[in-house]
């Protein structure tokens, strides 16, 4: 399945449902003047039908938490269709409301047959054949009772407007199947399912609930929005046509820009979830602004169902993303991706919808029934019935999916990770530390550091950085970077996490990342305390201020950590780097002797420390490592690359270090303007 129709599919159900729920409202509006009434009726039916699927013979397919809920949905399923079909058809003595029941049923079961056909679309045996040639002929059968029904009730010049309008029900709900291919997905004959470990990954998990959320969303956001549209009575046809071009239209318009930007794919598609939800819960709040003010606009309705289809393409696009990077997350981490993983998602879908259609069910009887014996029967009982707190289903469930996609593990940088581990294993190559690092984030609850995003995007707003000789910085998959910065207090490390443009794990003192009043402490000690004109208590509230930040952030940002008072827990700080190199990761060292103070221009005494990496990782990988000495200017507000070097093992190790020492030190001073040898190039 391409990541085009993974997108596509929860929205196609929705919209593929969308034409027989107007259908069935427009026919109830004028056979019984109540046209949510057979909006109710279709929904219940239509949730019957996937509830069967759901819990049939795809019930394996389903997580264990969903099973539970099989006596729940059955019980308020029964109760629903109890009212429907007994205690409300007793108190109209009209007799259309049964051929509004035998309408719907056949409106349903056409569905039903259509999405049967979609399933065999991939074969060309004779039992297909057969199985499609008899499904047009019951289809054919049902259009024809279809229209018997019509006819009967409103006679031949005015039947033929809503038998036409079914014909048109049955050419577009056979044109949404064929046009999406969703439903290919349950024709897969391979149905078994092996027991893997793959459901306690925390990442599939939380895939789980994300694109459960966002399929409810749209459901019920779909399902309550023309619900509201059904009080104009006098114009439902023609308000439901518009409503109709303002769901189709923004979500083709969003998937088409989307797939023709060159950026799209590589963009974040957690970020494009979460974007796409604000833009949907902008939508209800504007409809929910309106029913507070106690009037039905239907110009800002359709507003607002453009704002919520627009924000709904761009979260079903990032799910798509999602669901096709899954089955490669899975297979990255060591664990078997099962042969009917894409029937078990399909079914995962559909429990969504079946939520969202129970959800929109409860939300409409409490909206029809409560304060009243029966259904509204004028438009302004209608309109006056509608109240905020229907909305509400909808607002809680979109707020869910936005909290469920923040907590979604896997960001855009292991994203690219899992690709990459993927080419590596297709060329008949592993790499145990790259492994290791996709394990633990898909495995793992691993968080994604919106903490430190958000910090740095804060800083880039307050503080700005201009970076001089960028193309110095040639990158190597197989041959990560060591950057070698001068510290400049403070200032050096907060410029070149928020602008070195490629990512990088830096060096930082344990006692930063560990323990806040050590952190506190340091904080304090080396940089809070020397500013000068401000208050001491001001002093102590920053470093512990930055303290917090510190902690949180530097886990976020996987900064290793360096143990500078304990010679073995020094061991780990080398294991630890070791393995971000041989997965690719970059460097950043500020490699000052930290027992003299940072100075504020130019660099210290530097400490060999970080050379025996070099040696380490030559004995290890036989890769020269790669350095990159950098200069943080805090007057000019400038980063400066220097040149690459590499270290050189053919030499003697005390002699390298003092020559890696030496070079590092002079294009440093060079570039600070004490000594000649690296020209700058200001980009």
């Amino acid at each position: 399945m391409s990541e085009k129709e993974s997108g596509k599919m929860p929205l196609r159900a929705a919209i593929s449902q969308l034409f027989g729920y107007i259908y069935c409202m427009i026919l109830s509006n004028m056979l019984t003047d109540m046209p949510l009434f057979g909006g109710v009726l279709y929904l219940c039916g239509k949730a019957v039908i996937v509830f069967s699927g759901t819990f049939g013979k795809n019930r394996r397919f389903l997580p264990a938490y969903a099973k539970r809920w099989m006596i729940l949905l059955t019980v308020v399923l029964l109760a629903i269709g109890i009212i429907l079909a007994g205690l409300f058809p007793a108190g109209i003595l009209s007799g259309k409301v049964w051929m509004l029941y035998a309408a719907v049923a056949l409106c349903l079961c056409s569905e039903a047959n259509s999405d049967r056909l979609s399933t065999f679309k991939r074969t060309d045996e004779p039992l297909s054949l057969r199985v499609k040639l008899l499904g047009i002929l019951f289809q054919c059968a049902i259009t024809i009772g279809m229209s018997a029904i019509i006819f009967f009730n409103f006679g031949w010049p005015d039947g033929l407007a809503p038998a036409a309008g079914f014909l048109l029900l049955v050419l577009s709900r056979i044109y949404v199947m064929y046009r999406f291919r969703g439903n290919e997905l349950m024709a897969d004959p391979d149905e078994k399912l092996c027991e893997a470990d793959f459901r306690q990954a925390h990442a599939y998990r939380s895939v789980e609930w994300v694109s459960l959320l966002l399929v409810m969303s749209v459901e019920l956001t779909i399902t309550c929005i023309y619900a509201l549209l059904a009080t104009n009575r006098d114009g439902l046809l023609a308000a439901m046509a518009i409503a109709v071009l303002c769901t189709v239209i923004p979500a083709e318009a969003g998937y088409l820009l989307l797939r023709r930007s060159e950026k799209s794919g590589r963009r974040d598609p957690t970020w494009m979830i979460c974007t796409g939800l604000i833009f949907w819960l902008c939508g209800i709040i504007l409809c929910i602004q309106m029913l507070i003010a106690g009037k039905v606009d239907y110009l800002r309705i359709y507003i607002c169902l453009v704002i919520c289809t627009a924000g709904g393409s761009l979260s079903m696009t990032g799910l798509g993303r999602i669901e096709e990077l899954m089955p490669e997350a899975v297979n990255a981490s060591g664990e078997e991706v099962p042969k009917g993983y894409w029937k078990l998602r399909t079914t995962n879908w559909n429990l969504a919808r079946l939520l969202g259609d129970v959800l929109s069910l409860i939300a409409l009887g409490i909206f029809c029934f409560v304060n009243r014996k029966g259904l509204p029967q004028t438009a302004e009982e209608l309109a006056a019935r509608f109240q905020p707190i229907l909305s509400i289903p909808v607002f809680l469930v979109v707020i869910g999916a936005l909290v469920s996609a923040f907590r979604f593990p896997i960001s855009k940088r292991y994203i690219e990770k899992i690709r990459k581990l993927m080419d590596i294993r297709q060329q008949g190559e592993e790499n145990a530390a790259l492994r290791k690092q996709v394990a633990r984030v898909v495995k793992e609850p691993y968080r994604q550091p919106y903490l430190s995003r958000f910090c740095i995007f804060l800083c880039r707003l307050h503080f700005r950085c201009r970076l001089v000789n960028r193309d110095h910085i040639v990158t190597d998959d197989e041959n990560p970077i060591v950057f070698l910065c001068n510290h400049g207090e403070f200032y050096g490390p907060m410029a070149c996490k928020i602008y070195i443009p490629v990512p990088i794990r830096a060096w930082v003192v344990s006692s930063m990342m560990n323990d806040k009043k050590a952190v506190t402490k340091y904080i304090y000690d080396n940089t809070t305390s020397r500013q000068e004109g401000m208050p001491e208590f001001e002093k102590r509230l920053l470093a512990r201020m930055a303290a917090w930040l510190s902690v949180n952030v530097m886990g976020q940002l996987e900064a290793i950590p360096v143990y500078r008072d304990s010679p073995q827990k020094l061991r780990e700080t080398f294991r630890i780097t070791m393995e971000a190199m041989e997965a690719g990761d970059n460097l950043l060292i500020f490699p000052e002797n930290p027992e003299n103070k940072y100075p504020s221009e130019g660099i210290g005494e530097l400490s060999p420390g970080f050379v025996m990496l070099a040696d380490i990782y030559w004995k290890r990988k036989k890769k020269r490592l790669r350095m990159l000495p950098m200069y943080a200017d805090k007057k000019t507000r400038t980063i400066t690359f220097g040149e690459i070097f590499e270290f050189d093992p053919e030499n003697n190790l005390k002699d390298e270090t003092e020559r890696v020492i030496e070079e590092t030190t002079r294009q440093i001073r060079a570039i600070a303007g004490q000594e000649t040898g690296v020209k700058k190039r200001a980009e």
